[in-house]
């Protein structure tokens, strides 16, 4: 006689029988094990038709279900036959409906025979299923068999890899706090390395799925307590390791401690992941994503909601290519369509370079005054205008002779030489470019305003690829940028300039590596 059964994709409970026209209640309680608040006791009810071969699904609970990848609506009816999967809640505790022998002829049992777990079949299978994901194409190798700590660059980062890893083409990266964890205390930041707990409630359940559906799973976490001396490494070893004891899943993970290539936004992590960490298997950049909590949500994007403290995350998923979600999407099967999300100010894409203005070198002798931001390019406009010049003009750097002063003494002495002079600095405000006005006045040569037409946002951007590529410069940081934003009065011809030049940036690289990392989001806000 043909009966029907709720069987769970994972193993975690014994199959539910659901009798002939016999109404069965599937929710939170011990026969499901599901212990997720947001799971209603009484969350489904089902019918089944062992005649028809077919379930009748009625969602009771608040929160909704699913079914075959859609979310059901609450107290309306369905009806579903052999094969269907069920979603208790939707994208989570996926249950498929079979019927014991299966109808004859019907296209969902031959399309589900690959999933169908005999009742005396269970551990067949699941031996079957390890098997093909450690062999089917190569995809994936053997697991690792003892846990071991790495450490890069003096410290830069750090990678633990626990026992069971198993690489893959597929990956599944997620950022740690505010995404796998969250503070016990409930406050931003954890005060301690105990303060932890994990963020959601069937988050150990959906890493599971994602290992048995063939992903490698990873973290990468930007952890600049540990580079700055306020955690110590050994003590944050243990909380990465109770952390996995907790969730009881194999995922390696990345800490990036400082401000290098390894911090995101950029990318250093998962080329370390993908040139050294994955046993030479290339990973299908399609099959993979990202999940972070960084995305850039505004204040209320949901109700009540802080906003969210970077876009590092979103960036660095967009750096990839890789698909992204917020754990809200990713664990909860929340939407984000209508969630409103701040964009970066400088898309680094978009730059193009621009051609030399052939107008910023002047028959006359003159003080050529640049105005622009740390970062926005003036030393590398000034070296320019030497060459194009045949050194007939020359360049006073603030950042090289250190005050104005001493700028303003050298400037003499070189337009005494016949010398024409380029001022590199910033030069936001009247004050600072009338000395340069004064100077040529008494000089008796003209003055000459070159203003760089580069933003404070792609100034930063500039600023933070200098450091990333160790190029000798003045560190800067962003206390600067907003000093010389606050101060900067746009130049005009009344502070006795005979003429004012907007200059673009125009960008220049020794190397393809370079202009990769450039063309990337390097900034996490």
């Amino acid at each position: 006689m043909r009966h029907c059964v709720l069987r769970c994709l994972l193993d975690s409970h014994a199959p539910i029988t659901l009798g002939h026209n016999v109404e069965v209640l599937v929710g939170r309680s011990k026969i499901t094990k599901i212990k997720d608040q947001s799971c209603s006791r009484q969350q489904l009810k089902l019918i089944a038709d062992c005649e028809e071969c077919s379930v009748e699904i009625t969602q009771l609970g608040i929160n909704p279900s699913g079914l075959d990848g859609f979310a059901l609506k609450r107290n309306l009816p369905y009806r579903v036959g052999h094969g269907s999967k069920l979603e208790v809640l939707f994208n989570h505790y996926i249950h498929l409906i079979e019927f014991i022998p299966p109808p004859e002829g019907c296209e969902t049992t031959k399309n589900c025979n690959k999933r169908k777990l005999d009742t005396d079949d269970i551990s067949k299978q699941n031996k079957k299923l390890k098997a093909e994901m450690e062999h089917t194409d190569n995809i994936q190798c053997k697991e690792t068999d003892e846990a071991i700590w790495e450490e890069i660059d003096n410290g830069e980062l750090y990678i633990f890899t626990p026992k069971g890893v198993r690489s893959s083409n597929k990956i599944a990266a997620f950022d740690m706090d505010g995404t796998v964890i969250q503070t016990k205390s409930g406050k931003v930041h954890p005060v301690d390395i105990n303060d932890w707990k994990i963020a959601f409630p069937n988050a150990a359940e959906k890493l599971k799925e994602l290992r048995i559906q063939g992903y490698k799973i990873i973290i990468l976490s930007n952890q600049a307590p540990i580079g700055n001396g306020r955690v110590k490494i050994d003590d944050f070893k243990k909380k990465i390791e109770g952390i996995l004891n907790k969730l009881d899943v194999p995922i390696q993970v990345f800490l990036a401690t400082g401000k290098s290539i390894y911090r995101k936004p950029t990318t250093g992590m998962w080329k370390i992941l993908t040139e050294k960490k994955n046993d030479g298997i290339i990973i299908a950049k399609d099959d993979s994503f990202y999940c972070g909590d960084a995305a850039g949500r505004v204040a209320n994007w949901a109700p009540g909601k802080k906003k969210d403290h970077s876009m590092a995350d979103r960036l660095m998923a967009e750096n990839l290519g890789l698909k992204f979600y917020t754990p809200e999407q990713f664990f909860l099967g929340h939407s984000i369509t209508n969630v409103p999300m701040s964009n970066p100010e400088f898309t680094p894409k978009e730059v193009k370079a621009e051609p030399f203005n052939n107008n910023l070198i002047s028959a006359q002798q003159e003080i050529l005054v640049l105005v622009g931001f740390p970062g926005s390019g003036k030393s590398f406009l000034s070296k320019q205008i030497e060459e194009k010049s045949n050194n007939k003009y020359v360049a006073v750097c603030r950042d090289i002779l250190g005050t104005w002063q001493k700028c303003a003494s050298e400037a003499t002495k070189l337009l005494e030489k016949g010398k024409s002079v380029i001022v590199d600095s910033t030069n936001p405000d009247l004050e600072s470019r009338s000395r340069w006005t004064a100077l040529a006045k008494q000089m008796d040569v003209q003055c000459r305003c070159a203003k760089l037409a580069t933003t404070k946002a792609h100034s930063q951007h500039n600023n933070k690829f200098r450091e990333l590529m160790k190029i000798n410069h003045v560190p800067v940081n962003d206390i600067v940028f907003h000093s010389y934003n606050k101060k900067f009065i746009e130049p005009t011809s009344k502070e006795g300039f005979k003429e004012i030049i907007e200059v673009k940036f125009n960008p220049c690289f020794d190397d393809s590596t370079g202009e990769e990392l450039y063309r990337m989001y390097l900034l996490e806000k």
